[in-house]
């Protein structure tokens, strides 16, 4: 029998997204008779309302309350020294880092296949970029012992043929790559409990507005300034517009934008929360915009899909590709662009329920089961 640990990231790191992936990948693995899967630590439960299977985690899913007050040396303590420390004592024919942030821990010596989990290269993308002092070249110091790992690895999945192309051509080889596109809970094809106007109401959003939702972090390659302009570009045009963002908190160069675009008073930021909020959001939004820079595959295209809500992305890095036909792909950067198709969801009726229909269609190919499955698949070939 082939035991195969799989290297989730610790729950400090507090990536809903990653913890997402990890918490699926248990939940759906297959159990052939030839596999032992097993966890190496514990998966936060930031996106957790699905059943774990917890003899495979021994306890390994904790609440969604980890401590918020560890130190950045902590965090790295942590992370490079005493979780690879205990993930070598643990036995296994085949290790599975889920998130190439954690390509570290790939052995250097021991023998044993790994198998890493590429969502993007922006650690390649980081070490790249010029930067001076002592934290920095720490960082990336760090970061290269990352890409080292990341090299080492005997097969590697990722999620788009688009991050297949980019790994590729960093690796210099073709074989031993996998795509896997990754998959959307059933819950988000769901009514959630709460109707429209109670969350509208919960969240101070009056109920004749038109909701533009964001979804994610507010980091450079989100594009918020691009947020801001089509909410701005929106108003300008007469759109009684509600900008609603859920998954962080704006930076204070965003919250001086803000102001001088006049948008304090039309805008609720969740923040951080609990999937049957975000759920919930999905619902209560007339458009998702999405406009990032640099995605390796794109979560929350899924989510909206799968909830019924129109779509405005980018065509940026893998987003055209798991969007498809299904919704509206802007090239470019110009936000007058992004104004023209948000602007035509809210007037244009036919064609935001032709788009939401196309979205639920297509959203139905991506299950997390399909994504476990052919995952195991990889195993094998690895073992």
């Amino acid at each position: 029998m082939t035991r195969v640990l799989l290297v989730p990231d610790l729950p400090i790191e507090r990536w809903p997204s990653m913890d997402r992936y990890a918490s699926r990948l248990v939940a759906h693995l297959p159990c052939p008779p030839e596999l032992d899967i097993a966890v190496a630590g514990k998966i936060a439960r930031l996106t957790e309302d699905v059943p774990a299977r917890e003899s495979r985690t021994s306890g390994a899913l904790e609440s969604s309350l980890v401590p918020s007050g560890i130190s950045e040396l902590d965090r790295y303590v942590e992370r490079y020294i005493t979780y690879p420390f205990r993930v070598r004592r643990q036995a296994a024919d085949v290790l599975h880092v889920l998130d190439h942030s954690y390509a570290h821990m790939v052995p250097t010596r021991s023998g044993r296949p790994a198998v890493v989990t590429v969502h993007d290269l922006l650690p390649l993308i980081t070490l790249r970029q010029r930067s001076a002092g002592l934290r920095a070249r720490g960082r990336k110091f760090l970061l290269q012992r990352v890409l080292d790992g990341l090299r080492r690895a005997r097969a590697w999945i990722v999620g788009t043929e688009w991050m297949r192309g980019e790994l590729a051509a960093w690796l210099k080889r073709e074989d031993g790559l996998h795509v896997i596109p990754f998959g959307v809970d059933d819950a988000f094809f769901e009514q959630p409990a709460e109707s429209r106007a109670q969350t509208r109401e919960r969240w101070g959003i009056p109920h004749d507005r038109f909701v533009l939702l964001h979804v994610g972090s507010v980091t450079n390659r989100k594009n918020i300034p691009g947020v801001l302009a089509t909410a701005y570009g929106l108003r300008a045009r007469g759109l009684p517009v509600w900008l609603l963002q859920v998954g962080d908190r704006f930076t204070d160069a965003q919250s001086v934008e803000i102001r001088s675009r006049d948008l304090g008073s039309v805008i609720t930021q969740v923040g951080a929360t609990t999937e049957p909020d975000l759920r919930a959001a999905y619902r209560a939004a007339d458009v998702l915009l999405f406009p990032s820079h640099y995605e390796g595959f794109g979560l929350p295209l899924l989510e909206a899909m799968a909830s019924g809500l129109p779509i405005v992305t980018s065509g940026a890095a893998a987003l055209a590709e798991v969007a498809g036909d299904a919704a509206a792909v802007i090239e470019g950067r110009d936000p007058d662009r992004y104004v023209a198709a948000v602007a035509r969801v809210a007037e244009d009726d036919a064609w935001a329920r032709d788009l939401a229909g196309r979205g639920r269609e297509r959203a139905r190919r991506f299950t997390w089961s399909e994504t476990a499955r052919r995952t195991a698949e990889v195993y094998r070939t690895v073992a």
